[in-house]
């Protein structure tokens, strides 16, 4: 079995580093670019977005650190998604057989060194897994996953932290319907920090409708009715409205500190 692991490691190992070598360094061999109406709609999108070269300089990285026996575990996880990726465009979009065949064959040397390391990755397959720093009163799930239960004034300065910036992030950054699905997603953990941190002041969850109606109305016009006069001041109320609950929740005192005083 050792032997058939270094062989598979060192086969793709090699594959993904001259793969990477070749369009990041050399060009010694044209690349496939597809022939059928779809795959060539697809590699020209990525080499317009210029992806094919971060899916390039990944495999480039990934086969070296395969190829010499380092961060395996790693390496290989990360080249994954362009295996995957590459076979779906090899098999579904060109119908090439060597390619599909050869695109498959990646997948499956990818998986099996995946599979060879699965001890590395058992903790993270965990049903409940907890991530560093974590513990089973304050986690992922107790705090922006589960509007039930109480969250204290730390703890949700903690959790606001990470969401606010990632919010930040896809606003400024992810153009388009992508980042406005993004935030839309997110007001979900949103709600829920809200909500707890509102049952740690002893107030009900239920005032959290306030903020929802201008903010699911302003939702409604900048996604679907846009260009509305009455889309921007909808907007800033639903903003408003929402960043006095979060100034009430960071500095409202909990139940217990109350009924203390």
């Amino acid at each position: 079995m050792k032997r058939l692991l270094l062989a598979v490691r060192l086969i793709f190992g090699l594959w993904l580093l001259l793969s990477g070598a070749n369009h990041v360094f050399a060009h010694l061999w044209v690349e496939p670019g597809g022939t059928t109406p779809l795959a060539v709609q697809l590699m020209s999108a990525l080499d317009h977005s210029q992806l094919i070269d971060v899916a390039y300089g990944i495999q480039l990285v990934a086969g070296a650190l395969i190829l010499v026996g380092l961060l395996v575990p790693l390496a290989a996880c990360v080249a994954m998604p362009i295996s995957v990726c590459a076979a779906y465009w090899a098999v579904i979009l060109e119908h090439e057989p060597t390619g599909a065949l050869l695109a498959l064959v990646a997948v499956g040397l990818n998986a099996l060194l995946l599979f060879a390391h699965l001890h590395v990755f058992r903790g993270m397959l965990q049903r409940w897994a907890l991530a560093l720093g974590e513990d089973m009163a304050s986690n992922y799930d107790t705090l922006l996953a589960d509007p039930r239960g109480r969250t204290g004034q730390s703890a949700f300065i903690g959790a606001l932290i990470p969401l606010a910036l990632v919010a930040a992030f896809y606003h400024r950054f992810v153009l388009g319907g992508s980042g406005d699905y993004a935030m839309l997603v997110l007001l979900y953990p949103a709600i829920c920090l809200h909500a707890r941190r509102l049952h740690d002041m002893g107030r009900t969850a239920w005032l959290l409708i306030i903020p929802a109606i201008p903010t699911a109305a302003g939702i409604w016009f900048h996604m679907y009715d846009k260009g509305q006069h009455i889309e921007t001041p909808v907007i800033r109320v639903a903003l408003g409205v929402s960043a006095l609950f979060t100034l009430w929740g960071l500095v409202g005192k909990s139940a217990g500190a109350r009924a203390a005083a």
